[in-house]
């Protein structure tokens, strides 16, 4: 297995959980503050969410994880349901015994957070970035059947194809997405594709739902999926729902509007100095001189 790349920040460890089906590999960021789990989406792992942490961590207790078949953790060759994805975060939850917990997904992890289940104490709160929430049907069909092929032909076919899809995207962001596709187990497609029809099917997760659920919504005219009829579905569904949406952001809310998305996130978990956390730029150009660069050559991973 290629371990992911890694960045270099103070008190962030690389480490293994080995739960009852998988072993999962995330990065922790200690902080005395409530923990937050952040899930990715398919195809990619924990390292969409690394620019992000730099705005996150003193806030919140941070677990950026690669999912089941994802970056460095386990892939088998199928099993990659969103129960599959929901039970090893109930199994992680129970062996790090988490409470009051935030957990924040995008578009696959938006349905993987939402279709976990535990109780409100644990995870009081949960964030959506733009989840396909279709009722059922998968969509992108064809440009999932794609990257299936072309994931085995190498980065650049691969980074070339992406581009037509995300559009303004650079190079280096489409290259990085290309060598996470590449990592990605062929099952977490193909076990996509093999159910068309009802994939997304989380009506009665929806219902059960007693956390306060934040709706992240992207701009559809820039490449944002969820539609406004999805939206409201689902916010008839969930007990206690809410939506916010992002005009002019893509379908990475969270990497397209950073500083308005951290400003909801904390508004919405009741979090404390929000504007320290919001604070900008200056606070983050020091930040970033302290912990230094990147560093996308190595990355160990460490048992807990």
């Amino acid at each position: 297995m290629t371990p992911s790349p890694s960045f270099r920040s103070p008190g962030a460890q690389h480490l293994r959980a080995r739960l009852p089906d998988i072993g999962l590999h995330y990065v922790e960021i200690a902080a005395d503050a409530k923990p937050l789990i952040l899930l990715h989406g398919i195809g990619m792992d924990w390292r969409v969410w690394q620019a992000l942490s730099r705005r996150l961590a003193p806030y919140f207790h941070l677990y950026m994880l690669d999912m089941r078949g994802h970056g460095a953790s386990d892939k088998p060759p199928h099993g990659y349901t969103l129960a599959h994805y929901a039970a090893d975060i109930e199994d992680l939850l129970d062996q790090l015994h988490l409470t009051d917990t935030v957990i924040v997904g995008s578009s696959l992890g938006a349905m993987v957070a939402a279709a976990i289940e535990a109780p409100i104490d644990v995870v009081p709160y949960r964030v959506l970035v733009d989840p396909p929430m279709t009722g059922g049907p998968i969509r992108d069909s064809t440009m999932l059947t794609d990257i299936l092929h072309l994931k085995h032909e190498g980065v650049v076919s691969l980074t070339d194809y992406l581009a037509s899809y995300n559009p303004g995207a650079g190079r280096f962001q489409l290259r990085s997405m290309a060598e996470m596709w590449n990592e990605a187990a062929d099952g977490v497609i193909e076990d996509l594709l093999a159910r068309p029809s009802d994939y997304f099917a989380i009506d009665t997760a929806l219902r059960h739902n007693e956390s306060k659920t934040l709706i992240v919504q992207a701009d559809p005219t820039k490449g944002g999926v969820l539609l406004d009829a999805w939206a409201e579905r689902a916010l008839a569904l969930l007990p206690r729902g809410s939506l916010q949406k992002f005009p002019g952001a893509g379908h990475a809310v969270h990497a397209h509007a950073p500083r308005e998305f951290v400003k909801a996130l904390f508004a919405f978990t009741d979090t404390s100095d929000i504007q320290q956390g919001v604070a900008g730029d200056r606070r983050l150009r020091l930040v970033r001189a302290q912990r230094g660069s990147y560093n996308r050559s190595t990355r160990a991973a460490v048992e807990p």
